[in-house]
């Protein structure tokens, strides 16, 4: 009963996602990803002048980086990249940029769940407007999600690929799925301390 209830769920997440392509229109990802909700200004300046000029990224940024996710950083450089003004810059070093910046970030987080579990299991908002709102079911794959959900609430470890999904993922949404897993009555035995280390 419980592996149909996680099949379904998982077939679900397959069937609503959409993977971001760069062909897309980064004005209509922005939009339906709430992209200019989820940094700081001075988070955003700090990380767009790191790869479009010179600078570094500071852990807080990084931090608000990583919250801010793949999705929308990809769109924001590629609509930055549309604009007259960066017309002379060379995409592919820009594209290079980006992507250090961002693996430098995702290094330097730690985004493995806090000690606290209140922290974790307990996001300020309700988790399915978490997951809508950050459109969390587009941001990993089924065998990712499916290897991930295992190791936390049977058994086993997670590939070095599904861990770099993981981490596209974003902290915000993990704990959301969790935070929904164990409201689901299937669940309502397991140990929340148990399922936030």
């Amino acid at each position: 009963m419980a592996s149909l209830k996680i099949i379904s769920i998982l077939l679900h997440l397959v069937l609503t996602s959409g993977v971001v392509s760069a062909a897309e229109n980064p004005d209509l990802i922005i939009k339906q990803n709430n992209c200019k909700t989820k940094m700081s200004l001075a988070c955003s300046r700090e990380v767009f002048k790191s790869i479009f000029y010179t600078g570094a990224v500071t852990k807080k940024c990084c931090d608000e980086l990583m919250v801010f996710g793949k999705v929308c950083h990809d769109a924001f450089v590629k609509k930055t990249l549309e604009d007259p003004l960066y017309k002379d810059l060379s995409k592919s070093t820009i594209a290079k940029k980006s992507i250090q910046k961002w693996n430098t970030c995702a290094s330097v987080v730690d985004i493995a769940p806090s000690s606290s579990v209140s922290g974790v299991i307990s996001p300020a908002k309700s988790p399915d407007l978490i997951i809508k709102e950050n459109n969390c079911k587009t941001k990993m794959e089924l065998p990712c999600a499916r290897e991930v959900f295992t190791s936390i609430f049977k058994t086993g470890a997670v590939t070095k690929k599904c861990c770099g999904e993981l981490k596209l993922l974003g902290k915000f949404c993990h704990d959301a799925f969790v935070k929904t897993t164990l409201e689901d009555p299937i669940y309502k035995n397991l140990s929340e301390s148990a399922i936030a280390k």
